[in-house]
């Protein structure tokens, strides 16, 4: 039994736990307090798969082809540095790791059909605390193509 989504968001936790200077890693848990920053956080996101406009299917259980779209939120508090460059870091930090993971790599590889298993960078969007000073957060989203197959879940 294998659930791949599960697989990568579990691989994905491990991943942004190694970012330099995260104090702490958090799935779906965006209440945190300050003395937990910098803070990572790993948002389940979307799933999409090839197969829900083809409702005329006679096996509704044969392997779809699925996107993922999780979601890292990275939060820092820090009165006393340059917050726009500390954000950069992490960014870049981020996007290195996740793209570059063997792991997470090996895992799309592996469940992907006719070599159409990817992971992408899509984008971010940063946010510098308007009601709080000394605040920045950074939400990158990434996509995860793989294939989902019932029979193995």
């Amino acid at each position: 039994m294998a659930d791949v989504r599960e697989d990568i968001l579990a691989r994905l936790l491990e991943v942004v736990g190694t970012l330099p200077n995260i104090r702490s890693v958090h799935r779906n848990n965006i209440d945190l307090i300050e003395a937990e920053l910098p803070a990572a956080i790993v948002l389940d996101g979307d799933e999409e798969s090839d197969g829900a406009g083809d409702v005329s299917m006679k096996q509704s259980h044969r392997p779809y082809n699925v996107q993922m779209t999780p979601g890292i939120v990275v939060q820092v508090q820090d009165d006393n540095v340059v917050l726009g460059s500390i954000v950069t870091t992490f960014r870049r930090e981020l996007i290195k790791r996740v793209l570059t993971d063997t792991e997470l790599n090996e895992q799309i590889v592996k469940t992907g059909r006719h070599g159409n298993g990817a992971i992408r960078y899509l984008g971010c969007q940063t946010d510098v605390g308007w009601t709080r000073t000394g605040f920045a957060a950074l939400t990158a989203q990434f996509l995860f193509k793989y294939t989902l197959k019932p029979d193995d879940l």
